[in-house]
Order: C-alpha cells, then structure tokens, then sequence
C-alpha cells in the first residue's frame, strides 16, 4: 500500500499506480451517473479505462465534519475491497483512494476502480444460469452478503464468462452466513432474473420484489442520475431527466398557454383539464373544493398530481402498461395548494375500451391481463370503467386516470372482485362486449393471478350479468 499526498488530496494506492495516478485525474471523464452527492466518470488512459467515484460530501451542510467521527462510505468501500482481495473474492479492482478535507471536515473521498469487459447479468444474452448460482455460492461461502445484489452490480464477460462483483456499497463480510440469509440474498437476485430457484425462494422473492419496488419508486420524488428539480417560468418541476427536451421545456416554461394554444383538449372539466400535443399529455388539476376538509389536508399531504408521478412511476417500475411519467409541479400559496401539473408521454394509438371495435375476445384477454397484473403487484383501483382504459397501436391494455389507483401490497380476493365488479357494470352498456367476452376475460384473469374463479367469492356471478354487460 502506498500513500500520498497530491493532486489536493491524501492518497492510498495500490503497487504500481502511482505512475498512472496524474494521468487519470488529467483524463477528460464520460459522466455516467451524477447526483448532488455523487459523480461516477470513466477515465480512458493508455487504452484502459478506469472509474472515478466522486462522494461530494460538501454538497449537504455539515456533512463534512461528521467524518471526524466516522468513516466515509468510500473510506469502507476501500476498506472491504482490501478484505475482499484477501479471501479472492472475484471484484473489480481498486486502485486507488484519495480524501480532501478542509478545516469544516472531510469535503470530498474519491474511489478509482479499474475497468473490467464485462456487462450487467440482465443484458446477458441466453446466460446460463447455474454459472450465476455458483458465483453467488462461492461469495456465501466466503461469508460475503451484498444486501443490494440487483444485475447491475454483477458483470460478466461474455467471452470468457467470468463474473466480478462491481459497486460494494451494501456488502457485510461475515465468519459465516445462515441459510436464511443465503436464501433471502438469492430471493433478492430472483427479482430481477429469472433463476430457476425452490417454490419457497419464490414466494420469498415475489415478497420482496413488492417491498423492493415500492421503495424504489419513491426515488422519482428525489435528485439522482435521472430526475431532478427545475425551475421553469414560475414553477419549480419534478422533472425526468432523459426525457427532458426542448419540446417538454417550453411547455414547463408556461402550462397554462399550453393548454389554452397549442393542446387539443381532451377533456375540459372543472376538476382537472388534459391537453395534448406533439406526442405529449399535461392533465391540469384545478382549484376546487367538494369538502371543506380536503381543503384543510391538501395543506399536508401531496398533491394529486405528485400522486399520479409517483404511481405511474411504480407501474413502470413493475411492468404495468400506462403513460410514462415525465414532470410534475404544484401551485401554492401559504401551503393552499391552488392547481398541479402532470405531464406524461402519449400512448400511441391509444383506442379507450368504449370505443375499441378491435374484436371483443381480443380486448376481454388484454384488459383481463393488465388487471391480472395490477391486483398481482398489490395495486387496487376503485375507479375502473371503460374511459380509463385504453388499447395501443401494439393490442396491450393499457391503464389511465391513476387518480383512483391504490397501492395496498396485498389485494384481497374480495378487493379484486370489487374492482371487476366495477369495470362490468361500467362496461354493461358496450355493445361490442357480450356475457361470452366476460366469461373469457373472467378465465384468463384468473388463470394470471393463479387463482379460482369461486375464490373471488363477491363476484357477481357472469351468468346474471345482462347480455350486454362485458
């Protein structure tokens, strides 16, 4: 281990980089990921490439100095990767760590790793999986739990198939692990891969995979790599970034003149306006009070469109057709919450329920799906009828109007029948649409959610349905 002092910083590195050490920091970075707090770049020298990992502790008051006290995370991430060398566990290499501190405490930790040829599991063509199973058994074995093992922080080359654990943040080195904990890290992994694993690890795994989701979505709501805040005109937006153009800006820049020029209206009501144009949809939430007490709640609780961002987000997240949220703002004057915004992309080729002369059995196993799958990942909506429901330009069922959407983990059978209950009796004046189309649409609900159709015990029974009614 050698240390020094230079380039602003105190330095820890590996035999033999010193040398390479000024070259890289001289190096013109790619950003890769970026936050307030954190800035990943790769540097490429002499052919090699190398990552640089920024902690941009100035960036929150105060804490610098509670690094007097503690380490920092790129101090422990330093720290495991030496212990993780020691009992040849399969990372990528670090190379260097280099902290810069000040009188106010410790402003910045830098992490440089080496780069390794290799992509993340999940953009793996036709992997094998008994490989991923053995790797995760050898870092078992070695007592290492990486508590956030999603794809992303495993790499794999895909000549010689060799795979390094990449990111340690989340790692704990233990004596020994219990089974329990093995087979908990593996459930986790099984959220994003399909490894053939025991029926109990799958339970396991698709309980985790709700939690883990859930928790994820609310990121949307935070400053990281890929939403942060703007402020545009006189509003200050919740704001996706990869899909931050000039065209979303200048509607940010002034909603308003959005939806009284350039929008063709779809829907001019007192609660809520919805214009679209070029390819994008802004629902306008408008000032009005029904209750005196939702007057006295908004003053605390989110808005609805916030509400709608972040559950439209969570759809995504878990594989839910719907519109793909892009920005959100809120009005308010000492707390009173006076309009939001929510602008989402168009879903093309957009045909709502009402309207679809698509084939009856085709819809009937769509919209049967979509809902399958929303009661599947712990999402219940007390507003279901035809008009919030659309078919794309693809045939896939897709959900609107989240302003009904609820998410409770768990969906009772009784919850769910209440919802397809709901969606028939909205449904029964659709000629289109007979008993023989619910009946289908019934089965293959059913038939996704692995349950019996007499297990939805409050379910109007189809056969009492009026022919009319899907």
């Amino acid at each position: 281990m050698i240390r020094l002092k230079g380039h602003g910083a105190s330095w820890e590195l590996a035999e033999g980089f010193e040398p390479i050490l000024p070259k890289i920091l001289a190096a013109p970075g790619l950003t890769i990921k970026e936050s307030p707090t954190k800035l990943v770049a790769v540097h490429a020298v002499n052919r090699a490439r190398f990552y640089v990992k920024s902690y941009r502790h100035s960036a929150v008051p105060f804490r610098p100095l509670k690094f007097y006290f503690k380490s920092s995370q790129g101090r422990n991430e330093w720290a495991l990767a030496q212990k993780l060398d020691a009992l040849a566990v399969p990372i990528v290499r670090h190379l260097a760590y280099g902290e810069r501190w000040t009188a106010g405490g410790l402003q910045e930790s830098i992490l440089i790793t080496e780069g390794f040829d290799g992509a993340p599991l999940d953009r793996a063509q036709g992997l094998d999986w008994k490989p991923v199973t053995e790797f995760l058994r050898r870092l078992h074995e070695c007592g290492v739990l990486q508590r956030d093992l999603h794809p992303g922080n495993i790499l794999r080359n895909p000549v010689t198939g060799e795979m390094r654990l990449v990111d340690l943040h989340g790692t704990i080195v233990k004596s020994s692990l219990t089974a329990d904990e093995c087979v908990a890290n593996l459930a986790f992994l099984r959220i994003f891969l399909p490894i053939p694993v025991p029926v109990e690890v799958e339970r396991q795994s698709a309980r985790r995979r709700k939690q883990y989701f859930a928790h994820r979505a609310r990121r949307c709501l935070k400053h990281n790599r890929e939403f942060a805040p703007k402020i545009l005109g006189d509003l200050e937006w919740r704001v996706r970034l990869p899909f931050f153009n000039p065209a979303v800006e200048n509607i940010l820049r002034d909603p308003d003149a959005f939806l009284v020029g350039d929008a063709r209206i779809l829907k001019p009501g007192r609660s809520s306006t919805v214009g679209m144009a070029g390819g994008l949809v802004l629902k306008r939430y408008n000032f009005r009070v029904r209750k005196p007490e939702n007057l006295f709640k908004d003053l605390f609780r989110q808005s609805k469109a916030r509400r709608a961002f972040l559950k439209s987000y969570h759809l995504e997240l878990v594989g839910i057709p719907s519109a793909r949220p892009i920005a959100t703002a809120d009005v308010r004057r000492s707390r009173v919450l006076l309009r939001s915004y929510f602008l989402m992309e168009e879903i093309p080729g957009a045909t709502d329920l009402g309207k679809w002369r698509g084939g009856g059995l085709f819809a009937a196993h769509a919209v049967a799906e979509l809902l399958a799958g929303l009661h599947n990942e712990g999402f219940t909506h007390r507003d279901l009828k035809e008009t919030n429901i659309v078919v794309d330009h693809n045939g896939r069922a897709v959900l609107l109007d989240l302003d009904g959407l609820e998410y409770i983990k768990a969906v009772p059978n009784r919850r769910a029948a209440a919802d397809l209950e709901r969606l028939a009796r909205a449904a029964r004046s659709l000629p289109q649409f007979s008993r023989v189309d619910w009946l289908n649409f019934l089965r293959r609900y059913c038939k996704v959610r692995g349950i019996r159709p007499r297990d939805l015990t409050t379910l109007q029974h189809p056969a009492r349905l009026n022919r009319s009614g899907f």
